[in-house]
Parts: C-alpha cells; sequence; structure tokens
C-alpha cells in the first residue's frame, strides 16, 4: 500500500513517520509513505500559497493551483487513481471500521489544509472525500494525516508482528481492549489477576473477553450496546438458520438467571446440561411491572452474566398457582434443589427480597408463574 500525504509541513510528518513502528514498517518495505511539499508547485514567485477570502473574513485561504498541482503529480506516480482525502473537521468521523477500510485500499492521498481551510474549487475538482478525527479544530490537518497513515499502517501485512497484534486491541471488534498487567505481579498491594499467570490459554481468554466486555460497558456504554446488539442478532439468525425457522421468528425475553456472578453461571449450566427445565417467578411482579406472562410456545435467549448469548429456549408450559401448591415433581424440574422443602425454603428468601424492591408481600398462597422450558439451541 502506498499512502502520500500532501502538506506544508513535510519535516513535521517525516519525523513521525520515520520513528518507531511504523517507521520500521517503511524501512522493511510493507508500505510506502510519501511527503509532499505543496508549496513547492505555487506559480507564485514569492512562494505563497494562500491568499485572502472572498467574501471577508479573517485569515488566509490556501489556493487551488498548487494544491490542485500536487497531487495530479501524486496520482501521475500511482498504477490507478487513488482515494483523495483532505483533513477536515466538517468531515465523516474516523472509526476503527474507517480505518479498515481504508487499509484494503492500494493507495490513499491524504490532504492537509492550514490555515482557514482550502478552496472549496479544488475539493470539488478533485472529488476529495472529507474525513475528521474528532469534534475539535486544530491548527492543521498534520496531526489528522498522520493519526489515519497510522492507523491504517499498523494494518499492513506485516507492519505489526501478527494479527493478534491488532485484533484484540480497542476498537477493532467493537470493544475497548482489556486491561494490561507486567511484572512485577504485585505492586503497591496490587496483584495481577491470578487467572492469567495460569498459563491456561483457554481461561485467559475468558477472562480477557469478559474483562473487555466490562470495561467498553463502563467507559462506553454506546458502543457496549452496538457490540451486544450485533451479538445477539448473529446469535438468533444463527439459531434460525439450523433450526429452519422463518427469519419473522420472533425471540419474546433475553435474560439471565441468578443475583450473582457466581449464582447465574451455576443455573446457567444447569439449563445447557439439560437438568434445569423450569423457573418460578413472581406473578405480583408481573403486574407491578405491567409485563405480559410468557406463553407456550415462545423463544427466549438464556445469556451468561455479562449478557453474551448461550442457548435459546422453548416455553411448553405455563401456569399461574398459588406458592403452597407447587408439587415436589415442580420443584425438582429447576434442578437446584433435592427436595421440596428446600426449593420452598430458597424461594421464600428470594421472594422475600424481591418483594421489599418492587413493592409486594410474600404469602404461603401468594400467586406464583410456573413455567416449563425446553432447550432448543446452544452455543
Amino acid at each position: 500500500m502506498r499512502i502520500d500525504i500532501a502538506t506544508l509541513f513535510t519535516e513535521m510528518c517525516d519525523s513521525v513517520l520515520n520513528e518507531s513502528i511504523v517507521g520500521r514498517g517503511i524501512k522493511n518495505g510493507f508500505i510506502e509513505i510519501y511527503t509532499h511539499d505543496i508549496r513547492k508547485y505555487t506559480e507564485n514567485k514569492h512562494r505563497r500559497v494562500d491568499d485572502k477570502p472572498y467574501g471577508g473574513g479573517t485569515g488566509m485561504v490556501m489556493q487551488a493551483q498548487p494544491i490542485y498541482d500536487c497531487i495530479m503529480d501524486i496520482i501521475s506516480k500511482h498504477e490507478k487513481r487513488p482515494r483523495i482525502i483532505y483533513m477536515s473537521p466538517q468531515g465523516e468521523t474516523l472509526t476503527q471500521d474507517k480505518v479498515k477500510e481504508l487499509a484494503k485500499e492500494d493507495g490513499l492521498i491524504l490532504l492537509c489544509g492550514h490555515y482557514e481551510g482550502v478552496d472549496q474549487r479544488v475539493l470539488d475538482e478533485l472529488q476529495c472525500e472529507e474525513l475528521s478525527v474528532g469534534d475539535y479544530v486544530l491548527t492543521g490537518g498534520e496531526l489528522p494525516a498522520l493519526i489515519v497513515a497510522d492507523a491504517v499502517a499498523r494494518l499492513q501485512k506485516g507492519v505489526l508482528p501478527n494479527e493478534d497484534a491488532y485484533s484484540i486491541e480497542s476498537h477493532y471488534n467493537g470493544l475497548l481492549e482489556h486491561p494490561q498487567y507486567t511484572m512485577p505481579r504485585e505492586w503497591h498491594g496490587r496483584e495481577v489477576p491470578e487467572v492469567l499467570t495460569t498459563g491456561d490459554h483457554r481461561l485467559i481468554s475468558e477472562w480477557q473477553h469478559k474483562a473487555a466486555l466490562r470495561v467498553t460497558a463502563e467507559k462506553r456504554p454506546d458502543m457496549h450496546e452496538v457490540y451486544m446488539d450485533r451479538l445477539l442478532g448473529e446469535f438468533w439468525q444463527g439459531f434460525l438458520e439450523e433450526k429452519g425457522l422463518d427469519d419473522d421468528t420472533e425471540c419474546s425475553e433475553v435474560f439471565r438467571f441468578g443475583r450473582s456472578e457466581d449464582e447465574s453461571q451455576r443455573l446457567l449450566k444447569l439449563v445447557l446440561r439439560g437438568k434445569k427445565r423450569a423457573s418460578t417467578s413472581s406473578y405480583l411482579a408481573y403486574e407491578a411491572e405491567d409485563d405480559a406472562l410468557p406463553e407456550k410456545g415462545s423463544y427466549s435467549i438464556i445469556t451468561d452474566w455479562d449478557g453474551i448469548p448461550r442457548c435459546v429456549v422453548r416455553v411448553t408450559k405455563v401456569k399461574v398457582i398459588p406458592f403452597c401448591e407447587i408439587t415436589q415433581e415442580q420443584a425438582l424440574r429447576e434442578g437446584e434443589d433435592k427436595s421440596l422443602e428446600e426449593w420452598q425454603e430458597r424461594h421464600r428468601d428470594f421472594f422475600q427480597m424481591h418483594g421489599s424492591m418492587i413493592g409486594y408481600r410474600f404469602t404461603e398462597d401468594m400467586p406464583v408463574v410456573y413455567e416449563e422450558f425446553h432447550l432448543e439451541y446452544k452455543r
């Protein structure tokens, strides 16, 4: 890939591009990056490239002629016309998806404006795209162009040691990166998470993914929501395709079991093993929250504690009955207890706690929603 930067400050750009990883990538031939001084193309004997704007106003505007001649000279050095991008605060905001798109190109020309901008006619003539690195204004386009060049260069084969060097980093897969740690193992009373010291690559990978999810949820809830929506959509589509169901088949609910991560993991395992085939909830809670009761035949997605979809279940039976009328057989279908008494004790505690939170009082004859389901699909 070849990147050309048209600028008034080539030394500023070269000093950055010749350093570190990108500099090594250029030196080793994995990417070509060149800078071009727009001032060399001016027809003004004083080497001026700017003038006062028509209509008045403060500042100066870069003229069309030197920019055009510079860009056309760069184009002549490419086998096919490259994409021309003007670094502008009015442009599309740069994202990692945009970087991945640009990284697939054979060539890019990055035009750096300065002063109050450039003559609009040259942008129209050259059919420039406009790209912004954020909603703020800088003194010129050099820093944004260097950001784009760096982000695109590091995705070129060979610039980084392997794909993992960038594929697990923030934004690449829609998540922020998980926390990183190095020696020593204990510092200022803070220890490296134990799982990272086990050498178990599967456990480490699972921890890293969970940590990335949680970091993203905390720092960038907008990114987390987009990522989870995509994950759920792909999971649901995979279920529909495997079962041969129509695309308009609806998922009635997405939920997780448990009040803690450990409990959620334990109950999910019971569902995935086919041991937990029922659940019981408060009918009064449905009334208080104005929620519809589950319906026989409906499908639901069960997630883990972090919201990752793990399975799809189909409701096979729904009954509203008093708490005290739950039978031994029904209780055992929940897969957690060895006796009806154990089930009753545990659910009394839950309903008393839950009722105090949302405003109902538990009684032995309180109506509950007893629901049986069948495991249809699992990840």
